[in-house]
């Protein structure tokens, strides 16, 4: 049985946007993938009382390439009474190299759209303006070595993702 690592993470883009990214980066560098659909179980805050929910989660599986068998699932949901928190989860085999799942976590973190860990004003006042998920996600993106504070977007990344890789 193969030892499998999780991480998992906010950002302040939705999931299909997540999904797209990766999607694009495993497409361009001629890898194959499968799709996924599933539920994951949340818990929503009702004044004092968690209620659990499922959320409906989109998400992708590596089949070829250095990279597989690595799972991405982003899902969202709503933890008070209104507005939306974004999550993704990357479960890989302990074969990958933790220093080059980083890189294209770096990759596809600097395909997407906006700073991920940079919610807005008034997405922030919604959900509520000191929430947790705020600060661990630009401690996460702060972890991997983005200039969390530099208003600059896109950037470029120097990584390269080796695609040699045998086929089995």
């Amino acid at each position: 049985m193969v030892k499998l690592q999780t991480v998992e993470f906010s950002t302040c883009l939705k999931p299909t946007e997540m999904i797209r990214e990766l999607r694009q980066i495993v497409v361009n560098l001629g890898w194959k993938y499968e799709r996924i659909d599933g539920v994951r179980t949340v818990d929503r805050f009702a004044i004092i009382i968690p209620i659990t929910q499922l959320a409906k989660s989109l998400g992708i599986k590596i089949t070829t390439g250095p990279f597989s068998g690595l799972e991405m699932l982003s899902w969202s949901h709503t933890p008070g009474s209104s507005g939306s928190l974004h999550f993704t989860s990357w479960c890989f085999p302990a074969t990958i190299n933790l220093n080059k799942f980083e890189s294209l976590i770096k990759i596809w973190s600097t395909k997407l759209s906006r700073q991920p860990w940079k919610w807005t004003f008034g997405e922030r006042s919604v959900i509520g303006y000191f929430h947790p998920v705020f600060g661990k996600s630009k401690k996460f993106y702060k972890n991997l070595g983005f200039d969390v504070k530099s208003k600059m977007w896109p950037i470029e990344v120097d990584v390269d993702l080796s695609t040699d890789f045998e086929e089995e």
